[in-house]
């Protein structure tokens, strides 16, 4: 692309008279998720002196699983997976456009950063579970997510940052940080935040700052720019958002280089209706057909792909149907990670259907012909449709899109009900270049001095889709890359 969007174009310098305060450190750490508690902490452990800068009022967190491949609470389960087919499974899923040296970089230290994160668990008593959820399938799935008790990731969050304060982390909540400093092609030698009040605050670093602020989910200008998927299309699951691509800026203004778009969009089949969270009932591979009334696709795909079914339906939307007997046919849909209606984490309440029931968000009828037409699809085609599901479930083979046999159910038992879907985007994983050791690359491939990433600002990992048969595997990196990134950092000698 040659042409340069208005974010990518340095803003003017802040003059020295506007600074107002001068501060030196050690490592400086832009944003306070996952990563950046992480990769602070790790610093702080190291003997650095640390400084956290955080945007927001308080640390940020999302979701709730943790990917590792051979933690020890995996090993004591007797959980054996298969390192190099992960790597590849990543790979693949990011059609190889990722660097194999970053993924690598991750699967070589996952375990020992997963165990670290027990042990400080351990002290604390706090629990954590582990998910071994698979199932019978036509995609490898893999059983590594851990899961941090009773808050999930505010829990992690939360010991992370009681952890570092421990310890000496000078934490800044509400002092978002605005420009990195750099002169030419020299060390990146600190980076100006602003108070609350609006001044300035300089920060010089002995040895880093460590960007870690998270994705661009939330600037429109940055996903139209670098992700075909969401253009125009897509909202966001999270709105508002303090994810806009804040370390991606900074790092481009002093030449870093981007992942080559399309980006990868996190995406996750949504209920059209639903502004806070999954509706899991509606997200089992139960029958979908479109607005024309047809099937058009394997509803038992991982959710990646099943999102790129639906973006290519009319209206990029379809419905989900079922029938009375959901509650028994639930547990043989053994979904994975965050479609699992079951333990450990049970991510269903049957009160959320009695509430989108009353709000007219699931409707419902007597008939599959009354159905259609509170669905407004053609009647006879939506029969049609049912008629063949029907016909291929009960012989045990869908002959039509090759779902798997355990997930072929019958629609036969009034009550009939329907629930339409869209698909959404969580986060774009797309950031700045980096190598192996989280140092930020510019444009010739070359180590931008004194700067490194980790967490969704960083890059090179992520290609074309998200791969959700690894649960938990973007928190895994955000938390794997911060401890590496953290621990590189307070390795770099003092200037």
């Amino acid at each position: 692309m040659s042409y340069k969007a208005s974010f990518e174009v340095p803003p003017p310098p802040i003059h020295p008279r506007d600074i107002r305060e001068t501060v030196n450190a050690d490592v400086v750490f832009v944003g306070s998720g996952i990563s950046g508690l992480t990769a602070a902490l790790s610093a702080a452990e190291a003997g650095a002196k640390t400084i956290l800068l955080e945007k927001s009022p308080s640390f940020n967190n999302r979701g709730l699983h943790n990917a590792a491949i051979a933690s020890r609470m995996q090993k004591q389960a007797g959980i054996n997976n298969d390192k190099d087919q992960i790597i590849s499974t990543i790979m693949e899923w990011g059609a190889y456009r990722s660097d194999q040296r970053v993924v690598k970089t991750w699967a070589d230290n996952c375990d020992r950063v997963m165990d670290w994160l027990l042990d400080m668990a351990e002290a604390a008593k706090i629990e954590v579970v582990f998910d071994p959820t698979t199932k019978p399938w036509y995609f490898p799935n893999y059983a590594v997510a851990h899961i941090f008790l009773p808050k999930v990731q505010e829990t992690l969050a939360e010991m992370l940052l009681s952890n570092g304060r421990a310890l000496g982390v000078d934490v800044r909540f509400e002092t978002p940080a605005v420009r990195l400093l750099r002169e030419g092609k020299n060390r990146v030698s600190g980076v100006i935040a602003q108070t609350p009040q609006g001044d300035y605050i300089r920060f010089n670093v002995s040895k880093a700052v460590v960007l870690c602020t998270g994705d661009y989910g939330n600037n429109r200008q940055m996903v139209d720019r670098y992700c075909w998927q969401a253009l125009g299309r897509l909202g966001c699951a999270y709105e508002p958002s303090v994810n806009t691509g804040d370390g991606h800026k900074m790092g481009i203004w002093v030449g870093a280089a981007i992942d080559d778009p399309p980006h990868c969009p996190m995406l996750f089949d949504w209920a059209v209706w639903s502004k806070e969270g999954l509706f899991n009932l509606a997200r089992q591979p139960w029958l979908y057909v479109d607005l024309n009334g047809q099937r058009f696709m394997n509803e038992d795909l991982p959710w990646g792909y099943e999102c790129a079914q639906l973006l290519q339906q009319p209206g990029g939307v379809a419905w989900s149907v079922w029938d009375a007997k959901y509650d028994q046919e639930i547990p043989k849909m053994k979904s994975q990670c965050c479609k699992n209606m079951g333990p450990p984490t049970y991510l269903w309440n049957p009160k959320q259907l009695e509430e989108a029931l009353k709000q007219g968000n699931v409707l419902t009828a007597p008939t599959i012909e009354e159905l259609a037409q509170k669905m407004e699809v053609p009647v006879e085609a939506f029969k049609s449709a049912v008629t063949r599901y029907n016909e291929l479930a009960r012989n045990g083979k869908d002959l039509d899109f090759g779902k798997h046999p355990d997930r072929l159910t019958t629609i036969e038992k009034p009550t009939f009900y329907a629930c339409k879907m869209e698909a959404r985007y969580m986060v774009i994983l797309g950031g700045l270049k980096v190598n192996a050791r989280l140092q930020v690359l510019d444009t010739e491939k070359n180590v931008i001095p004194g700067l490194y990433a980790a967490g969704n600002v960083s890059g090179s990992f992520f290609g074309s889709m998200y791969p959700t048969t690894i649960p938990g595997l973007t928190h895994s990196r955000a938390w794997t890359f911060g401890r590496l990134a953290g621990l590189n950092a307070a390795a770099e000698k003092r200037r």
